[in-house]
């Protein structure tokens, strides 16, 4: 099969130059599992929040995309607006926007993007030491991103320079982040390969004394879709930088010695790797109407009730097309009878490839 040959050899370039950008960033930094920026990790647009929740390979003239791999942005996009909007827990609330500006002279200049994210969590009543009250104070997290995505052949690389920051009453933290990206989307088939490293970066301003830290993440994926079936299938492989990403709690994962003695359960080997995949499926009812489903092994793992079953990592979605106008809303379950809904809209189709 000449056509994987030639398509391995192709995704290998954009690959390589990620790998050694992730390289150079991992050997002067440490690894953290848990991070002050874990927003930024938060899926921001219903589609793929419907699809599992992370997505890099998915190529669809999509403006909101982009912000899961900027190598997805390009001249096909040009003049759409996007939004999402997710009432997240309690009484946070997730805006996202998203757009990429017509430019006059696009030859050979590729494509520029915008995006500016933000997560408030509404109010909260402060106290003094002796538990007296004081003023009411607010807390946020913001990012905002400028894309640049160029395509050369079959092959697209894009980068995303971001200011993200973090407000807690009068604390604040400020760090720049950047986003690598490469794809290789097939001239003939429904094929698409994606690699990112993402929040690739140094914090400029912490919480006083406290440093916070980056989530850093390396993801591949692939997006297809077989010549006679009415679906399209996504892959995606996240946190490829450390094996083990399992929380192995022994005081809730355990099981009994044969003297009756409680000893931590261990974690199958497939488990470990299946916490790094998610799944998603499109089902192509109409060039301009598809039901989502997902899956996403790490979530369902760790949100899922001790004791019980439930759709804990399970996520669905519709996502429709109306002439220049595009909606888009999913549901994504975090626990039994809990959920996160994401609704999506997106403006203008005028451009084609």
């Amino acid at each position: 099969m000449r056509w994987v040959s030639k398509l391995a050899t192709s995704f290998f370039k954009p690959a390589l130059v990620v790998s050694l950008v992730v390289i150079c960033y991992l050997s002067g930094s440490q690894l953290y599992a848990q991070s002050s920026f874990s927003f930024l990790n938060v899926p921001n647009n219903a589609r793929v929040s419907a699809l599992g929740g992370s997505n890099v390979s998915l190529f669809d003239k999509d403006i909101n995309l982009h912000t899961f791999n900027p190598a997805l942005l390009d001249t096909t996009q040009q003049n759409q607006l996007g939004l999402s909007y997710s009432p997240y827990l309690a009484q946070s609330n997730f805006f996202t926007l998203n757009y990429a500006p017509r430019l006059k002279n696009i030859s050979g200049s590729g494509q520029w993007g915008i995006s500016l994210q933000n997560l408030n969590y509404g109010s909260f009543q402060g106290t003094d030491a002796t538990g007296n009250l004081t003023n009411s104070f607010s807390a946020n997290d913001f990012s905002l991103g400028i894309t640049h995505a160029r395509k050369v052949n079959n092959i697209s690389f894009g980068i995303t320079t971001k200011l993200v920051g973090s407000v807690i009453e009068s604390y604040s933290a400020l760090a720049i982040l950047t986003d690598w990206g490469g794809t290789f989307k097939h001239p003939e088939h429904d094929l698409n390969f994606g690699i990112v490293a993402k929040n690739v970066g140094f914090v400029v301003k912490s919480y006083g004394n406290i440093k916070p830290d980056i989530p850093f993440d390396l993801q591949m994926g692939v997006s297809f879709k077989p010549k006679y079936m009415p679906a399209r299938f996504s892959f995606t492989a996240h946190h490829l930088y450390v094996f083990d990403i399992a929380y192995n709690d022994p005081t809730l994962n355990y099981t009994f010695d044969e003297q009756g003695n409680k000893i931590p359960k261990k974690i199958s080997i497939a488990d470990k790797l299946l916490r790094h995949l998610t799944v998603g499926v499109e089902l192509l009812i109409h060039k301009n109407f598809y039901l989502m489903v997902g899956y996403n092994h790490l979530r369902h793992k760790e949100l899922i009730l001790a004791q019980s079953g439930g759709s804990a990592g399970f996520s669905f979605g519709a996502n429709m097309r109306l002439r220049q106008f595009g909606f888009s809303t999913s549901y994504a379950t975090l626990t039994t009878g809990k959920g996160l809904f994401t609704f999506s809209a997106l403006w203008g189709f005028a451009r084609k490839p």
